[in-house]
């Protein structure tokens, strides 16, 4: 019969005689200098204090000959801990073999109470960030420890069946490699790490997000690849925040994040329809379609990401609650869950791009000129409505007016055209081509702002000379625009007072 690994009782048969084994595990200690752990393919565990001048065996006593120690992993907080992953698949016995010790290899304990009784184990990593939180790598997926290997339970998610040979923690992440040849990424694990503090009676929990660093990705992303072509996705770019509900709330779940002078820089709630793909109306294909992350109100644990920008103001969202407007400089910030009335908040991080040498007075400068110049876009989408919507009504009106009333309307609607900067056409995407009609138009104001906001929040840099100038000539240009839209108003006033004295409706765009 094949030997199999029986924690109840120890092994006493000799050891056979001399034996070449592979080092197969090197696990330098983390906080004792000089201190290594190694493991061999033949079933041994050998460590030195002196960095490699005397080696001590302190193989675990139930530990039989042809068990490959395949990793070895030293306790980011305990010189006297470590963890050892063995394989035994050599003798037939594919269950999960785990050891631990926690007197520096004197005595060890068999530590695999939750993984499956089929699944090999062939990694164990301890979390640096948190003590007694490991993560294990079995023939079939990775499963994760709270409480230093006492227990364990599934961390599979959305990874298939496969072979997990190493795992590494990254800062906030925790990267796995398969016998595919595949890397995977669990995208910052700060929940799992403050899983215990969790209060056994929270109905709701915010945890606390980890450090988001405001990276810009790439503007122009490429052909979007064929969909047999197997390709992973990047993480989604923001500050992660992470929360958990155990009942349903009774209404919308909401996130408050506010600046470091508790203004409010931008709200979501759970109950915020995000922009669906409509390819009557949609420019680009559905593979360039990016659905924004959104509030989930089920039980469970949640992640929501805030993309670092302040909302668009409504005039330019067109009904998108979820329109991003101009970036939110690094800084700290506050993010507050509200659920059925009740409040949680965390701090938040923002830190810039590390490639980036930007001084904090510079994003600052970058963030209020680019505030300002979205207030005037706002500014400008508004009154291009308004004259958009009497150019509607005036159209609507000449059809059913006469004589001179429909000349004079037709000579308002062309001024009005002529303050819009476009021309009419039976396909509202006809004109993007043409330019502007004039420099006084609504049209050649919005793209000059449009100009402006790319010059200034397009990159990590502060604002130029020329573009304060741009801006301070955007100003002029508005109130240029207001003033002949409001002659424009007037003279429809006047309009409608000789419709009134012909007993007629006045024009309503």
């Amino acid at each position: 019969m094949p030997a199999t690994l029986d924690p109840a009782t120890a092994v006493t048969a000799p050891r056979p005689g001399p034996r070449r084994g592979v080092i197969y595990a090197i696990a330098p200690s983390r906080v004792a200098d000089g201190d290594i752990w190694v493991g061999t393919d033949d079933g041994l565990v050998w460590r030195t204090r002196d960095e490699g001048r005397t080696w001590t065996n302190l193989t675990p006593a139930l530990l039989t000959p042809w068990s490959k120690v395949g990793i070895l992993e030293a306790s980011p907080f305990d010189a006297e801990t470590a963890y050892a992953a063995v394989d035994r698949h050599r003798l037939d016995d594919f269950r999960p073999c785990v050891y631990r010790t926690r007197d520096g290899g004197r005595t060890w304990t068999v530590a695999v109470d939750g993984i499956p009784p089929d699944e090999a184990v062939n990694v164990v990593r301890a979390d640096p960030a948190r003590r007694g939180l490991l993560y294990a790598g079995t023939e079939r997926g990775v499963h994760v420890s709270f409480d230093d290997g006492e227990s364990w339970q599934s961390l599979k998610l959305n990874l298939p069946v496969t072979s997990v040979r190493d795992i590494d923690v990254h800062g906030d992440d925790v990267v796995i490699a398969t016998h595919g040849r595949g890397f995977w990424v669990l995208d910052d694990v700060s929940p799992l790490r403050q899983a215990k503090d969790v209060p056994a009676g929270a109905l709701s929990w915010l945890f606390r997000p980890s450090v988001a660093r405001r990276v810009r990705a790439d503007v122009w992303e490429g052909t979007p690849f064929p969909k047999d072509e197997p390709a992973a996705l990047n993480p989604p770019a923001g500050a992660y925040v992470d929360y958990a509900l155990r009942t349903p709330p009774r209404g919308p779940v909401e996130i408050e994040i506010a600046d470091a002078s508790s203004a409010l820089v931008r709200r979501y709630r759970s109950a915020d329809a995000p922009p669906a793909f409509d390819p009557q109306r949609t420019l680009v294909a559905a593979e360039w379609f990016k659905t924004p992350s959104t509030l989930a109100a089920t039980v469970g644990m949640h992640r929501f990401v805030w993309p670092l920008h302040y909302p668009t103001p409504p005039a330019l969202a067109g009904g998108d609650a979820f329109a991003d407007g101009v970036w939110a400089p690094p800084g700290e910030y506050t993010v507050t869950l509200v659920v059925d009335g009740q409040k949680q908040s965390q701090p938040l991080t923002v830190t810039p791009d590390p490639r980036v040498e930007l001084a904090p007075e510079a994003y600052r400068a970058q963030f209020e000129l680019a505030r300002e110049v979205e207030g005037l876009q706002a500014a400008a989408a508004a009154g291009a409505e308004a004259n958009r919507a009497l150019i509607a009504a005036l159209a609507e009106r000449r059809k059913t007016a006469s004589g001179e009333l429909a000349a004079e309307m037709e000579r308002l609607e062309t001024k009005a055209w002529d303050l819009a900067g476009t021309q009419a056409s039976s396909n509202r995407y006809g004109g993007w081509w043409r330019a502007a009609r004039s420099q006084t138009s609504w049209r050649f104001l919005a793209e000059t702002l449009q100009g402006l906001a790319t010059a200034i929040d397009g990159a990590d840099a502060e604002p130029t000379p020329d573009a304060r100038a741009g801006v301070a000539k955007a100003r002029t240009a508005l109130d240029r625009v207001r003033q002949a839209q409001a002659g424009i108003e007037g003279a429809r006033a006047a309009l409608d007072a000789r419709l009134a004295a012909a007993g007629q409706p006045p024009i309503e765009p």
